[in-house]
């Protein structure tokens, strides 16, 4: 048997206690790792410690990054790139998918398909994409995350009070088509070369957001080939081989609007079949050590 290392925030979500959980039953040795308690060293050696422990000697470790430490954490992958530990992703998957232009941007060049899009710094050059877009349109923070930070703007005096107000708070902007839908999207977690978990959010009555932060409630649903297909583009696009792709359905066809490297579990365990999504992540982790 083997070791597994959980790295993410103090403040453990449902879904990584899920993990956890699920991991204890199959690994010999399961430690978790507040993010802001490891250090790096850099001097006639290097090392990656936490309470002078080397985190090198895990046979695998699963990051939890949040946005709010995608910095620090960066750093963290980095150097256990530098010695080949086992893990899901490299430290650049952090760069792509906690900023949401870097995603959508590496997902199109990638041949997934996604809203258009427009990514801008300042009140000015955000005023210049208005005659370029159709309303309604969805004004999104880069680095925004579970519904915050995103807004759906339905008309040009609207829009120019938004860009004035983000460029007050020197915010940069992704402006994006609206796809018209019932307040659905669906999400694929994808482990590998494997689809293991896949349900709609639905939003809350009033609510075009369909995120569990603002109330978004999960619904049974099976992937098309065409969706699968899709999400291992995704997952290939931001360099992880753990991933949730959020998609919604338009009249072209499905488009990615999020990639997650921290895939949100506990809704998909409300639902029939998503109660092993946590030993199904778990179990591909384990037989990544045999590689």
């Amino acid at each position: 048997m083997v070791n597994l290392l959980v790295l993410a925030p103090r403040k453990k979500s449902i879904s990584t206690d899920m993990l956890i959980s699920a991991a204890k039953r199959m690994f010999k040795r399961v430690d978790f790792v507040p993010l802001r308690e490891v250090s790096l060293e850099v001097s006639d050696k290097f090392g990656v410690l936490h309470d002078e422990i080397s985190l090198l000697d895990y046979d695998y470790v699963l990051p939890r990054i949040d946005s709010k430490h995608a910095s620090f954490g960066y750093h963290i992958i980095k150097m256990l790139d530098f010695f080949d530990v086992k893990k899901p992703y490299p430290a650049e998957s952090i760069l792509i998918a906690h900023n949401k232009f870097a995603t959508i941007f590496e997902a199109k060049k990638n041949g997934v398909p996604v809203p258009r899009t427009i990514y801008t710094f300042s009140q000015k050059s955000a005023n210049e994409t208005i005659h370029r877009m159709s309303f309604p349109v969805v004004v999104k923070l880069v680095s925004s995350f579970g519904g915050k930070g995103v807004l759906f703007v339905e008309g040009e005096t609207a829009a120019r009070s938004v860009f004035k107000t983000m460029d007050v708070l020197k915010q940069d902007l992704l402006i994006e088509d609206y796809i018209e839908n019932p307040g659905e999207d669906i999400r694929g977690i994808v482990a590998g070369d494997e689809i293991v978990g896949s349900f709609k959010r639905v939003a809350r009555k009033g609510e075009k957001r369909s995120n569990f932060f603002l109330g978004g409630k999960p619904k049974e649903y099976t992937l098309t080939e065409e969706e699968k297909e899709i999400c291992f583009k995704a997952a290939e696009a931001v360099k992880s081989k753990i991933v949730a792709v959020d998609m919604i359905q338009s009249k072209e066809g499905p488009k990615v609007i999020e990639v997650n490297l921290n895939p949100g579990i506990k809704a998909m365990a409300q639902t029939e079949t998503g109660k092993d999504v946590a030993k199904k992540i778990v179990r591909f982790c384990h037989n990544e050590t045999k590689r």
